[in-house]
């Protein structure tokens, strides 16, 4: 977590500094020379017990730098002092300690340097292997995948083809691996065969003595040649002949890379296997091909394996079926867990109640079964680079079975400071990137996606959040705990601290829980309720008001009503991301927060009005508020709209006071330039001057109020004024009357996403809405077009690639293929008049989704039948779903 501490650092001084580079040369040079150590330390394998002491070493001065930064800028804005000299001075003594450190440690890393460690042995490579011996004599029903795998190796093409199996650890890569190398088929079809375990210690020249050992080619004189005459021995020994390698548990692409050169492709159908538990290095080895991803056992097939490992049959007596298939239910598929865990229960009594304890408690069952199956799982973690460990590590804030929002998670990960600064990219943009980089090492498990195809929410496996817990506490790095734990004084020395409640305790007093002296020091604080969803504590409120959490950066509680929010919330100068339940006021003390990122308002309550003051909080990102409300705006623009009174709140035309520091906010030019998400305003709050202050503004929703009393017209004039958000990509208009829809200039061309909602429009304006150049995601919620027809004759959406239609009255739909040639998805919900899908529709040649929500039951018909017709055409691609009712979240 040195990494962490170092990269919270450098934005903590490109906050101090403020573009004056001259400030601080030798702090900046000595924080950029720890970074580039980190960077580097990965790849210098010599003298591990010297880099980890410098890492240490590292993260504690990066430590202590924040913590002194943190309280002098802490007396500065409740004192308005500068700071005091005897931090300068300090921050000199840390700077010349610290690149002394450095280069003492350094001279011991170069000088252990032993060009022996570079030659490990074959004992050793195999210990780090994932092949775990809980898995070789486990039979898993792995027939599907076995095909699979089988297909490839002895079908098309004849050149020589990598087929890569990628997968989490633990879920049973090696075994399918092995299943395929020593099928009998295998055998006879390929002439020479060879199994090298490569894991993450991979060495050249170890991996070509590998290969020729099963070559029976191995001698004394074999360990004397060099490394460039092993790899011609390789070549000569395949050169002509048909083989199979398997290379398993590939940690690098270079592994596959240094040894490729040894594989000759004669044209007569080679294959080598690789598993990994990396997708990139799986799509790589195998040329830009499809890996064949290894997924987790489904209820049946765990209930199979396990009863098996248990009772040596497929079935479990009567009296423990429930209680067995909780068991496996915990499990989450994972062969490793349900094998080590049907060991356990094979040794104890086999009775409901005994079972039933033992599916609450899976984790500690695993952990303490056998410490070779949590050591397997930390192997991914270990090999990670060093940025994306504390966001993995973070997740644990979450519970278990948690499914996590990605966008509330890279916020998180955003006011925590994990992220590095890029001037190509935005943050939102590097966290995407950790995200992807943390699935595609099969650590986090996609569950849902977004109409556009992103990620929209992830989880961790059980396994996988204790691997977190234990090697956050190992690391002394983030300190996880309840709202029933009293925290000790040893927990001052973690680096981060996330508290985060799981229960409602009513009759527990959390300020006397949380006000210990360790705790000024957390950092985060997120709740939720005893199912794991964001909940309620009856005592947040005291719990705020009696403890000193001087340095929070996140607080999310979300759900938690106030009536009024408590004062020492603004207190919390460091805040960053701020998620609270409903609250009727924002007071203008939000000024504060002057480092705040998110500001989120759970609450379908009264719309709130936002003060003036919200302008000055620069380093605004994300402001989302579930209802609505009245952004505040100058006295230049305001227009007086019938039935609206000049003394009403709407006007908000308020002025800064004489409190506001000079140049920090300016009437006639507010800007927010860092803001992207704004969520959801009124209509009447759109203005040109607002607008031209949010050059970064990529997502917007907007709700039409009944106080505003705006005419259809009115709204359109408004919405003109998008066209200044010049990144605009994302917009939801609600309406709650008719609204007319002339031309498309009402809309940015730069729209991808377009949602509307209860506008009422006739099917004929759909051509207006075709113009829009790239959109591909286009939602028609609640009546927002309406008509018993809708014939789409002249529209041509070039770009569209997921269509909704939610809540019409349409009956006939008579549409062209060529009228969507990117379509991918069709989701009908609520469409109980329709008659039928159009036959035209399947024409379409990229439609991968057909889905219906509660909609006709003629329209279910025309479904079934174009499923059936597809099906007989040979067409498996297209999906077909039927759904009487639904989530509706889309």
């Amino acid at each position: 977590m040195a990494h962490a501490a170092v990269v919270s650092l450098q934005q903590k001084l490109q906050e101090m500094l403020k573009g004056d580079n001259s400030r601080y040369p030798a702090l900046r040079q000595a924080v950029s020379s720890w970074h580039a150590f980190l960077e580097d330390s990965l790849s210098i394998r010599n003298a591990p017990e010297e880099v980890e002491l410098l890492e240490k070493h590292v993260k504690w001065m990066a430590t202590e730098l924040l913590a002194s930064i943190d309280l002098y800028e802490l007396k500065k804005s409740t004192t308005g002092c500068f700071y005091p000299k005897n931090w300068e001075l300090f921050q000199e003594e840390v700077v010349t300690a610290g690149s002394d450190s450095i280069k003492s440690y350094l001279m011991k890393v170069m000088n252990s340097r032993n060009d022996n460690d570079a030659l490990l042995t074959q004992d050793t490579v195999e210990r780090d292997s994932e092949y775990s011996p809980h898995l070789q004599a486990t039979v898993l029903d792995l027939d599907n995948d076995l095909m699979t795998v089988k297909s490839r190796l002895i079908g098309p093409p004849s050149k020589l083809h990598v087929v890569s199996i990628v997968g989490m650890g633990g879920i049973g890569k090696t075994t399918l691996a092995r299943k395929v190398y020593d099928d009998i088929y295998m055998e006879h079809h390929f002439y020479i065969r060879a199994w090298i375990t490569v894991s993450q210690m991979h060495q050249h020249r170890e991996m070509l003595l590998g290969i020729l050992r099963c070559f029976s080619l191995v001698n004394d004189n074999t360990y004397l040649k060099s490394t460039k005459q092993l790899a011609e021995q390789v070549y000569r020994s395949l050169k002509g002949r048909r083989y199979l390698i398997a290379m398993d548990d590939v940690w690098d692409i270079t592994a596959w890379d240094v040894v490729k050169r040894s594989f000759p492709d004669d044209k007569n159908g080679s294959r080598v296997i690789l598993t990994s538990r990396l997708a990139n290095v799986g799509i790589s080895a195998s040329s830009g091909s499809l890996p064949h991803y290894m997924r987790c056992l489904s209820v049946d097939q765990s209930l199979k394996l396990f009863n098996l490992k248990v009772f040596g049959r497929e079935t479990c007596p009567l009296e423990l079926e429930k209680a067995t298939k909780q068991i496996v239910e915990k499990c989450q598929g994972l062969p490793l867990a349900i094998v080590v865990v049907a060991g356990f229960c094979s040794k104890i009594s086999k009775t409901e109640n005994c079972w039933e304890d033992i599916a609450h408690k899976i984790g500690l069952i695993v952990s303490r079964e056998t410490e070779e199956c949590m050591d397997l799982l930390a192997l991914s973690y270990k090999h990670l680079p060093h940025h994306l460990k504390p966001c993995f590590l973070y997740m644990g804030a979450f519970p278990k079975d948690f499914e996590i929002s990605v966008s509330r998670l890279i916020k998180l990960w955003i006011a925590a400071g994990f992220l590095e600064h890029t001037f190509e990219m935005d943050f939102e943009e590097v966290a995407e990137g950790y995200l992807k980089d943390l699935i595609d090492r099969s650590l986090i498990m996609v569950k849902k996606r977004t109409s556009s195809g992103k990620v929209k929410t992830c989880e961790v496996h059980d396994l996988l959040h204790d691997l977190i817990i234990r090697e956050a506490w190992k690391e002394r790095s983030i300190y996880f705990t309840k709202s029933n734990v009293i925290l000790s004084p040893s927990v001052a020395s973690f680096e981060h601290r996330i508290i985060f409640n799981f229960q409602r305790v009513p009759s527990t007093r959390l300020e006397i829980i949380y006000d210990q002296p360790s705790l000024p020091r957390a950092t985060s604080f997120l709740c939720f309720g005893r199912d794991g969803t964001p909940g309620s504590c009856s005592q947040v409120d005291s719990f705020i008001t009696f403890t000193n959490f001087t340095w929070l950066t996140v607080l999310d509680i979300c759900f938690q009503p106030f009536d009024h929010l408590p004062c020492e919330i603004w207190q919390l100068f460091s805040l960053r991301y701020l998620a609270l339940a409903s609250f009727t006021v924002l007071p203008p003390s939000i000024r504060k927060l002057r480092y705040l990122q998110t500001l989120i308002r759970y609450s379908h309550q009264a719309s709130i009005c936002l003060p003036t003051e919200i302008w000055e909080i620069k380093k605004l990102r994300h402001l989302y508020f579930r209802k609505c409300c009245y952004f505040p705006n100058v006295q230049s623009e305001q227009k007086d709209y019938p039935g609206k009174s000049s003394h009403s709140n709407l006007s908000l035309t308020r002025l800064p006071t004489s409190s506001y520091h000079p140049g920090e906010f300016s009437r006639s030019n507010p800007s927010l330039t860092k803001l992207q998400t704004l969520s959801y305003i009124t209509f009447g709050s759109i203005k040109s001057c607002i607008f031209k202050g949010m050059p970064k503004l990529k997502k917007l929703g907007i709700r039409e109020s009944e106080e505003e009393r705006l005419t259809a017209k009115q709204m359109s004039e408004e919405l003109k004024k998008l066209v200044l958000l010049e990144k605009l990509e994302t917009l939801k208009c609600f309406f709650i009357k008719p609204w007319i829809l002339k031309q498309c200039a009402v809309f940015p061309p730069t729209l991808k996403k377009l949602t509307l909602r209860g506008c009422q429009l006739p099917w004929i304006q759909m051509k207006i809405l075709c113009m829009l150049p790239e959109l591909e995601v286009l939602k028609l919620k609640d009546y927002a077009f309406q008509g018993s027809e809708w014939e789409s004759t002249d529209e041509r959406f070039q770009q569209l690639k997921f269509l909704l239609l939610d809540g019409t009255d349409l009956i006939h739909w008579i549409v062209s293929y060529i009228q969507f040639p990117k379509l991918e998805s069709l989701v009908l919900r609520n469409c109980y008049c329709l008659s039928e899908i159009p036959d035209d529709v399947v024409e379409i040649p990229t439609l991968q989704f057909i889905e219906l929500y509660h909609c006709s039951s003629s329209a279910d018909v025309s479904a079934n039948r174009i499923q059936e017709e597809q099906h007989s055409m040979g067409n498996d691609d297209l999906v077909v779903r039927i759904h009487k009712f639904y989530n509706c979240e889309t």
